[in-house]
């Protein structure tokens, strides 16, 4: 509602206490994400984009360690297998990443380059006159 209203702000705000109640809540993030692009404030946005990545990967991890520790017979087995098969990083973590992530990585590729690349000095429109 703020958003649709135009309190961009108080949107920013509320969206910021989503993430910090429920840290893996994408649309909260998604929207921040928007909401600074529209500001052209891509150092805030890189901020975000990283904070969720770090979330949700924090999250996977997480995961995988309660799963080992509760199977760790299976979780030999299932590392060497998944090694061998080319499914693992050098970190042990799974090549394949959530759909999510794939996604925010590249808008995080997009946001850089915009931040590298100053913007674009607007040109003077030519006006043609013609003789009477």
């Amino acid at each position: 509602m703020q958003e649709l209203e135009g309190k961009t702000e108080d949107a920013i705000k509320s969206y910021s206490q989503v993430i910090r109640k429920d840290p893996l809540q994408s649309g909260a993030y998604n929207r921040l994400m928007i909401l600074y692009r529209k500001l052209k404030d891509y150092k805030k946005e890189l901020a975000v984009i990283k904070q969720a990545i770090g979330a949700y990967e924090k999250d996977i991890k997480d995961d995988q360690q309660t799963w080992k520790k509760a199977n760790r017979k299976s979780a030999r087995l299932s590392l060497s297998l998944a090694k061998s098969m080319g499914l693992l990083n050098d970190k042990d973590l799974p090549v394949y990443e959530d759909p999510q992530i794939l996604a925010w990585r590249k808008r995080q590729e997009t946001v850089q380059k915009k931040i590298k690349t100053p913007p674009k000095p607007q040109k003077k429109k030519v006006v043609a006159r013609t003789k009477k």
